[in-house]
C-alpha cells in the first residue's frame, strides 16, 4: 500500500474467512488505519500490487460507494460530528442508498422507524441520540456506539472496525 508514491505496507497476507474475526495490533504509526482506508478505497492510498477480495470478488477498481454496496463497512477511529445533518436522516438515506445500488426498493418511513428501533434497543443506544445531530455533542463512547448502530443497520457482510474500543467505557464494550 502506498500513499503519495511512499510505500506503508509491503507484503501483507490475510484471509479472513465467514465467521471469523481478525485483529490486526501494532504500534501507533504501522499502518492498521492506513489498511482500513485502502481496503474502503479512500483517495491518496494506493493498493499497488495484488488484490482484495471481498466475497470472492477483486474490489480494488471499484469506488467507495460499490464496495460498500457489495458489504464492506468501515468503522471509523475518530467519527466525526456533522452539525446540520439529523443522525435519522443520515441513516435513512445510508439505508436506502445501500438498497438502491444493490436493487433493492427504498424503506417505507414505518419499516426504517421499526428497523432502528430494534437495533437501537438491541444496541442500547437511546432513541434521544438518534434525534440529535449527527455525532454532535457525542462523547467518545456514544460516537462508537452510533457506529456500531450504522454497521447493524448497513449489515454487511465485511466489517473494518478501527480501534473500535477507544472512548468505550466497559459496559460499552461488552454491549
Amino acid at each position: 500500500i502506498a500513499e503519495e508514491d511512499k510505500t506503508i505496507i509491503d507484503g501483507l497476507s490475510l484471509t479472513v474467512k465467514d465467521g471469523e474475526v481478525a485483529a490486526i495490533m501494532g504500534p501507533n504509526g504501522s499502518g492498521k488505519s492506513t489498511l482500513s482506508y485502502a481496503i474502503a478505497g479512500k483517495e491518496d492510498y494506493e493498493i499497488v500490487d495484488g488484490e482484495v477480495l471481498l466475497n470472492g470478488e477483486n474490489i480494488l477498481e471499484m469506488d467507495p460507494d460499490v464496495r460498500a454496496a457489495k458489504g464492506l463497512f468501515l468503522a471509523f477511529q475518530y467519527p466525526i460530528e456533522i452539525p446540520g445533518v439529523a443522525t435519522m436522516t443520515f441513516l435513512k438515506a445510508a439505508m436506502n442508498a445501500q438498497r438502491k445500488k444493490r436493487g433493492d426498493g427504498e424503506l417505507s418511513t414505518p419499516d426504517f422507524m421499526r428497523t432502528v428501533r430494534a437495533g437501537a434497543e438491541k444496541l442500547q443506544v437511546p432513541m434521544d441520540m438518534l434525534k440529535r445531530g449527527l455525532n454532535v455533542g457525542f462523547s467518545g463512547g456514544e460516537k462508537k456506539r452510533m457506529e456500531i448502530l450504522q454497521m447493524a443497520l448497513l449489515a454487511p457482510t465485511f466489517g473494518i472496525l478501527d480501534e473500535t474500543d477507544s472512548g468505550l467505557d466497559i459496559d460499552a464494550l461488552r454491549i
